[in-house]
């Protein structure tokens, strides 16, 4: 596994300086920490992970890690909105969090962050939950360039590959 205990990953950390064990325990513990201060709260959080591999087992530990398991919600290759996507699956009901997966396959995916960019403001009005999208660089670059309201208001947490 990847873990080994270690403090807080801030922004000012430079992967490169740490070996990738070590970085990704202290983004583990940064994403526990925003989801459980996100409690009862609207929050954007972007996770930026380039392997499926280790995508796969942070999802996997966060779902065998205390009583907050978020909820995988996987983006129809169709979807052209985050939020009516959101409020059709939660349908009233709040998770302690989404993880929204997928976001690499939606076809119209431009389309689908400048409506989420535009709805932003909105997603506090409906939802009192963290709402966590797992991007890869390509996304990153994306969210940036397309939806940059989206994206400073984002919490970002980065975990490293070997």
């Amino acid at each position: 596994m990847f873990v080994h205990k270690s403090s807080e990953n801030t922004a000012k950390d430079d992967a490169a300086k740490y070996d990738s064990a070590k970085y990704n325990e202290r983004s583990f513990s940064t994403l526990i920490r925003a989801l459980r201060l996100s409690q009862g709260y609207f929050s954007f959080v972007l996770v930026h992970c380039n392997s499926l591999a280790l995508r796969q087992e942070i999802l996997d530990r966060l779902q065998a890690t205390g009583a907050q398991k978020p909820q995988p919600l996987f983006l129809p290759k169709s979807a052209t909105t985050v939020y009516t996507t959101i409020a059709a699956f939660v349908d009233g009901e709040q998770p302690p969090a989404l993880m929204i997966l997928g976001l690499e396959s939606v076809e119209s995916i431009n389309r689908l962050l400048v409506s989420t960019n535009l709805l932003c403001s909105e997603f506090s009005n409906k939802f009192s939950f963290p709402v966590v999208f797992w991007v890869t660089d390509e996304l990153l670059r994306k969210i940036i360039r397309t939806a940059p309201d989206l994206y400073n208001r984002m919490t970002t947490i980065r975990f490293i590959s070997d």
